[in-house]
């Protein structure tokens, strides 16, 4: 028995692409595209548009850290963006929406019980180590500004 799709696989580039500071949050930005080395600007900037909307309304408190991580996924056929951010000491926070290839900032909730696709899911187990690393395991104690400063690149 074959999955569908199960010989479809080809790696794709991921990128970090630096951190967005606004309204008391610390967003790291990634790129995924199936197209080039990374999505276009526009899908960049509309995915973090999204996730500083997205942020903003939840605002910060003791059980918030005010960081988390977006990612902006260019697939063959649509924008996908993804906004995380961590609350209290382990949990990690998803929401998830879609978006035309042809209009990039125009953006529905996704509503699905999907939690994102192989490329999408390499992104958060990496930043689920750096969580562990730089915050919950660190003998020193918490440090965000590591975490912050760990990004991964490569093709996944």
């Amino acid at each position: 028995m074959s999955a569908a799709g199960e010989n479809s696989y080809q790696p794709r580039p991921i990128r970090f692409l630096g951190i967005e500071a606004v309204a008391g949050w610390r967003i790291k930005c990634y790129g995924i595209s199936a197209r080039s080395r990374q999505p276009d600007g526009e899908v960049i900037d509309a995915a973090v548009t999204q996730a500083v909307s997205v942020v903003s309304a939840t605002g910060t408190d003791s059980e918030v850290h005010g960081v988390g991580f977006v990612v902006a996924h260019e697939t063959s056929e649509h924008c996908l963006t993804q906004v995380h951010w961590w609350e209290r000491s382990a949990t990690l926070v998803q929401r998830r929406f879609s978006s035309t290839r042809d209009s990039a900032h125009t953006f529905r909730e996704v509503r699905s019980q999907t939690m994102g696709s192989v490329w999408d899911l390499a992104v958060v187990a990496y930043e689920r180590g750096a969580w562990v690393r730089h915050v919950l395991a660190n003998s020193a104690g918490p440090d965000l500004a590591a975490y912050l400063d760990d990004g991964f690149s490569g093709l996944v």
